[in-house]
């Protein structure tokens, strides 16, 4: 994939200063999953659809973090400033949405959305996740890679009962609740609004929402608990 190419070691795009790691995190239980994984698993029938949106996010809670401190890891990992008030690494973008909070996170278009199906390696969220300092304490992390799609209604939900019932095949995910009653051929009549929730055998979730003809799609998984 271009793109992932791009984040990735070897490339021409600077790499993040090592600022070192802590140690605290490194005794506990880390999960990861590449972003092809969770791409197929949350919108894995594409045809027929417009992308809106794509973002592959970490987010990590550093306990105890002060200005100074988020502001000497950032130099060192060679941030700027960026226009939103947040910071900016070539593609990566980082925010602050609480005080004791950092987020990295990067966004596909459809171009490299659709090299991210057929690339065999690419981005991980551990990989993500050495984008924000590594020199403070960890107190939580969590990935979430973010699905926003339109199509027609009918088509919307026929393309939500797909990729629900191929994951519910394969035995690794249960539903969380609320369960459309599909047929086989789906509904051309769907309702307007619709949420389901899957839970995965390694923690993880999976949320569906629909609104008539939108899609919203979350994978979200606790890295670091």
């Amino acid at each position: 994939m271009v793109f992932a190419a791009a984040c990735s070691k070897g490339s021409g795009a600077p790499a993040p200063v090592d600022a070192g790691f802590d140690a605290g995190a490194a005794e506990r239980q880390r999960h990861s999953i590449e972003f092809r994984t969770a791409l197929i698993a949350a919108y894995p029938e594409y045809r027929d659809t417009a992308v809106l949106d794509v973002t592959a996010r970490v987010t990590r809670v550093i306990p105890g973090l002060t200005p100074a401190q988020r502001n000497q890891a950032l130099r060192q990992l060679n941030y700027e400033k960026a226009d939103d008030g947040g910071w900016e690494l070539n593609a990566f973008h980082l925010s602050q949405p609480a005080p004791d909070t950092l987020s990295v996170d990067v966004s596909y278009d459809a171009d490299r959305l659709s090299h991210l199906y057929i690339t065999p390696t690419g981005l991980n969220s551990m990989e993500l996740s050495m984008y924000l300092p590594r020199e403070l304490p960890v107190g939580s992390e969590r990935f979430t890679f973010d699905v926003h799609y339109a199509s027609a209604p009918w088509r919307c939900r026929e393309l939500v009962r797909q990729a629900v019932m191929l994951l519910l095949s394969n035995g690794q995910w249960v539903v969380d609740g609320f369960m459309p009653q599909w047929t086989d051929a789906g509904e051309v009549v769907a309702p307007d609004d619709e949420t389901i929730v899957l839970l995965g055998a390694d923690g993880a979730t999976l949320t569906f929402h629909r609104t008539r003809g939108q899609v919203r799609v979350q994978y979200a998984l606790q890295t670091i608990d």
